[in-house]
């Protein structure tokens, strides 16, 4: 799964668990002032274990916009809906929340770590070479 695949996902969560509120992508500095939320991968890393498999981690920061009008609820309902994400039938937990609200606008960090296989083209096997034997024409013919 790619990271803006999963990102996605992030975005389709929060919009189905806050159906009322504005859902958008963090860009730029500049954020309206309003009810709302904003999402943005804070970083992506892929390390490798063996030589087919991988660790994926993502970390995502949540923010609520309206600094001055928190639901008291938030924390508790965002870490709800962000504890774990279906994808594709596959549940993904997030393996660390942190919310943190003081002296500043309102987030969450979000971290996800996923373990990947490597799969390998299909190949086929190795075939048997029949072998005819062949008459050799003497020299002299």
């Amino acid at each position: 799964m790619t990271t803006t695949q999963f990102t996605n996902y992030i975005a389709a969560t929060l919009s189905h668990h806050f159906p009322n509120l504005s859902i958008q992508p963090a860009i730029g500095v500049d954020t309206p002032k309003n009810q709302g939320l904003t999402y943005r991968l804070l970083a992506a890393k892929l390390t490798r274990e063996r030589s087919d498999r991988f660790v994926q981690s993502h970390i995502y920061e949540i923010r609520w916009l309206d600094d001055n009008n928190i639901p008291e609820d938030l924390p508790d309902k965002l870490f709800e809906a962000l504890e774990t994400i279906e994808v594709e039938g596959t549940p993904y937990r997030a393996t660390e929340l942190r919310w943190k609200a003081w002296g500043e606008t309102p987030k969450l960090w979000v971290y996800y770590t996923m373990r990947t296989t490597k799969v390998s083209e299909p190949t086929s096997p190795m075939k048997h070479l029949a072998q005819r034997p062949t008459a050799l024409k003497s020299l002299q013919d």
